[in-house]
């Protein structure tokens, strides 16, 4: 038997709040560590771009001939030209900034709502839940790109059975190879 008073919520809504916190925390995680590794890659792009640049203007510089440097310049501009456009193509800017701007907002919103558990119990109402849950689900659904599988795993093996996991994390994806599979 349930006792409620109206203005406090149940054991359920409770947890359900409660899963909410740690799925926005384990979310802002993901975007992290999404962050890190996207950072990491331009950064590693990066640096041949400015060895290139640095190369070329050396080059320009050392050599009075400008016959001499016409085939060095096309290949390092080549490569520039290539270089910059595997980061246009793979939308490394954007996608660095997504999970930077998504991280901080699962952050905020996990804070939130530990705030309300801890200093504000007794006052949540159905409301302030729908809206967690409603701004959570926004969150969700306006992410653009996809989080790594690499990243995907070592959180789920990491939180696993310790907090509520996002669906992302619940699911795990099996690979069918055989005829029956296949077959439409």
């Amino acid at each position: 038997m349930y006792i409620f008073i109206k203005g406090m919520i149940t054991n359920i809504e409770l947890e359900l709040l409660k899963s909410y916190k740690d799925k926005a925390y384990i979310m802002g995680l993901l975007c992290e560590q999404s962050y890190n590794y996207y950072s990491f890659v331009k950064n590693m792009i990066n640096i041949p771009l400015i060895l290139i640049n640095t190369s070329m203007t050396i080059l320009n510089s050392i050599i009075e001939n400008s016959n001499d440097l016409k085939i060095p310049n096309i290949i390092l501009n080549s490569s520039t030209g290539l270089i910059i456009a595997f980061v246009s193509q793979y939308k490394l800017y954007e996608k660095i900034n997504e999970f930077h701007q998504l991280q901080n907002k699962f952050n905020k919103l996990s804070s939130n709502i530990e705030k309300k558990l801890i200093l504000d119990m007794d006052n949540i109402l159905d409301s302030d839940i729908n809206g967690y849950i409603e701004t959570y689900d926004i969150l969700i659904d306006n992410m653009v790109y996809p989080i790594n599988d690499k990243i995907k795993n070592k959180i789920k093996k990491q939180f696993q059975e310790k907090l509520a996991l996002p669906a992302i994390l619940s699911v795990d994806i099996v690979e069918c190879n055989n005829k029956c599979c296949n077959q439409v």
